[in-house]
């Protein structure tokens, strides 16, 4: 029973009262895997990265036959950058379970992260052929988005064959943003569009909340953040590492700009990190007793200090040890002030695409995250907009140092846009940076697939192509 409530807590993403389930059965029973295992879920949940290893190692040697404890293991080996290790569990998942295709997609997945595409192509194709499985829809979602394929062998009727197998929303709605996918490179594009708009409405289904709902939040975040509460940021506090940080709105290029940033010498990046929302807020909520951005009219210079230090630890795990780190995590647009108040020296780079792109980028890829602003016109519109007020607030702040990049731009003179950011940086330009897609350096993005490739222009006007239909629906969704 304890067990069976913990792991729905878990569920819940009640980390903390899981937390208590979770030991309370270790104290009675200090070999339960399970426990183990559930501890070394959230220890990942928390980016507790070290902690999240030594746990799920544990769980995998009391529960040597279960294949979810070695995926986890294997993802913690990647966060603390043993991606050797990750690549280790992950044969062994697989030998241990060959005719299962769960263990073959998180092995595919390895390669895909680390650009081995090939290897990646190779895998997912064999998880295909093993039959039809409820993985096999994020299978096929894969092989489609690797681009593989043409008019006269393609995935089409795999995804139809799936399509009439299951009644899951989930699969059903993956399908449909693979058919879609599928359709969009045969340049169907009336058929790859319908299915995008089938696609988002049934995903549309899985939210639990409004965009509208976040409109106060979003208020509270302008009211606290005042001139008088910024001013009283230390700006004598400097250290050896400057936080860079990647900010605006999805799909805008982040990790693009990510990619060429880490091959500087002066740069490394802790990716999409959650830490100032599970660490530092949490802390400073935690000790105030209200929520953020309310606790911002409770700071004190103790508490300051040590939310600090909790985001340098943080700092301090990215790989290789470089002088700026990039966290790249778009909504952090949301804690700027905060930011500022922790780390005055800190830089953002506020990456801007043209809308219409943005949207069709949004509304043509499958986030598995089910935030309503990934999967409706209508919800997205409300969250650019809430943005462009929020950002609005920031850049009245000349203490702020936040530099607003093109991506466009980005795309079309990336030399010199990138010479020109370096210098705000505080760098200098270093051609190694246009050498990005040499690299086998881990992406888990949905820009993984790109990503591998230089430079180009392929998808700053592919919007074009869906022009009358996508204006027509963000039309519709001005008048609904």
């Amino acid at each position: 029973m304890l067990l069976k409530k913990a792991n729905q807590l878990l569920a819940e993403n009640k980390l903390k009262d899981a937390d208590f389930y979770y030991k309370t059965i270790l104290k009675a029973d200090a070999d339960n895997g399970e426990a183990l295992f559930g501890l070394g879920r959230i220890a990942l949940r928390l980016e507790r990265n070290d902690d999240a290893v030594y746990l799920l190692q544990q769980a995998c040697e009391r529960l040597p036959y279960m294949l979810e404890p070695l995926h986890a293991l294997a993802d913690a080996f990647n966060n603390v950058n043993s991606p050797n290790d990750a690549l280790k569990v992950l044969e062994y998942a697989k030998n241990l379970a060959s005719n299962n295709p769960d263990p073959h997609y998180y092995l595919a997945q390895h390669y895909l992260t680390y650009g081995e595409l090939d290897k990646a192509h190779t895998t997912f194709s064999h998880a295909l052929s093993l039959g039809v499985y409820p993985v096999t829809a994020y299978i096929l979602l894969e092989l489609v988005q690797l681009g593989r394929f043409d008019k006269e062998h393609n995935y089409l009727s795999n995804l139809h064959h799936l399509l009439t197998q299951t009644n899951n929303l989930r699969l059903k709605m993956v399908c449909y943003y693979a058919l879609a996918k599928s359709y969009d490179k045969l340049e169907d594009t009336e058929q790859a569009f319908n299915y995008f708009v089938l696609a988002n409405k049934l995903q549309r289904k899985l939210s639990e909340f409004d965009t509208q709902d976040l409109t106060t939040f979003y208020d509270d975040i302008i009211k606290y953040n005042t001139a008088a509460l910024l001013s009283s940021a230390n700006k004598s506090v400097k250290g050896g590492l400057t936080p860079l940080f990647i900010i605006g709105m999805p799909r805008s290029g982040s990790t693009l700009l990510e990619q060429m940033l880490v091959n500087h010498s002066q740069c490394s990046s802790m990716g999409e990190s959650m830490s100032i929302s599970s660490d530092v807020m949490a802390f400073l909520e935690q000790k105030t007793g209200f929520s953020y951005p309310h606790c911002l009219d409770h700071l004190t210079h103790e508490l300051i200090n040590k939310a600090r230090d909790l985001y340098i630890a943080k700092l301090k795990t990215a790989s290789p040890s470089r002088p700026f780190v990039i966290n790249k995590l778009p909504s952090n647009y949301q804690a700027i002030g905060l930011i500022y108040m922790l780390f005055p020296n800190a830089k953002f780079i506020n990456l801007t695409r043209d809308f219409n792109a943005t949207a069709f980028s949004v509304f043509s890829n499958y986030f598995a995250e089910n935030e309503p602003y990934f999967c409706s016109l209508t919800e997205f519109k409300q969250y650019h907009s809430l943005y462009e007020k929020l950002m609005a607030h920031w850049q009245t702040f000349p203490a702020l140092q936040i530099y607003n990049l093109s991506y466009e731009q980005l795309v079309t003179d990336p030399k010199g846009q990138l010479t020109a950011l370096l210098r705000f940086i505080g760098c200098s330009f270093e051609e190694n940076c246009l050498a990005f897609y040499k690299q086998k350096i881990a992406v888990t993005t949905l820009s993984k697939h790109a990503i591998r490739e230089p430079v180009n222009l392929h998808n700053v006007d592919k919007w074009q192509r869906y022009k009358t239909p996508l204006l027509k629906l963000l039309a519709q969704s001005q008048t609904n």
